[in-house]
C-alpha cells in the first residue's frame, strides 16, 4: 500500500490518534477502516449493547462477555464495511477531491 496525498481539500484530520500513535505501516489500515469517525462503530455498536443488556436481566455477570463480543464484531464490521466500499468505489473515490486521499484510490 503507498501512502496517500492528504493536501488540497481533504476531511482527513492530520491530529487524530490513528495517524499519530499508529505504527507507519497500520496508518492506511487505520485510515481505510475510517477509525477517526467512529460514528458507524457507534451506530452497529450501541442496539448490540441494548439488546443484550435487555436479554440479560437474570445474568447480569455475562453481559461485560456479551458487550466485549459485539464490541470486537462492530470494530471489525464497520472495517469490513468501509473497505468494501472504498473497492467497489475506487474510481469514483479517485475522481473527488474529498476522497482522493483514501488508502484505495
Amino acid at each position: 500500500m503507498t501512502t496517500a496525498r492528504t493536501t488540497g481539500f481533504t476531511d482527513i484530520d492530520q491530529t487524530h490518534w490513528t495517524l499519530r500513535y499508529l505504527p507507519p505501516w497500520a496508518r492506511p489500515y487505520g485510515r481505510l477502516a475510517r477509525w477517526d469517525r467512529p460514528i458507524g462503530i457507534w451506530l452497529l455498536l450501541f442496539p448490540c449493547w441494548w439488546s443484550s443488556a435487555l436479554a440479560a436481566a437474570p445474568h447480569w455477570a455475562q453481559l461485560a462477555g456479551y458487550m466485549a463480543l459485539f464490541t470486537v464484531g462492530a470494530i471489525a464490521m464497520r472495517g469490513a464495511g468501509c473497505t468494501w466500499n472504498d473497492i467497489l468505489d475506487r474510481k469514483v473515490d479517485a475522481g473527488v477531491e474529498r476522497t482522493r486521499g483514501r488508502p484505495l484510490p
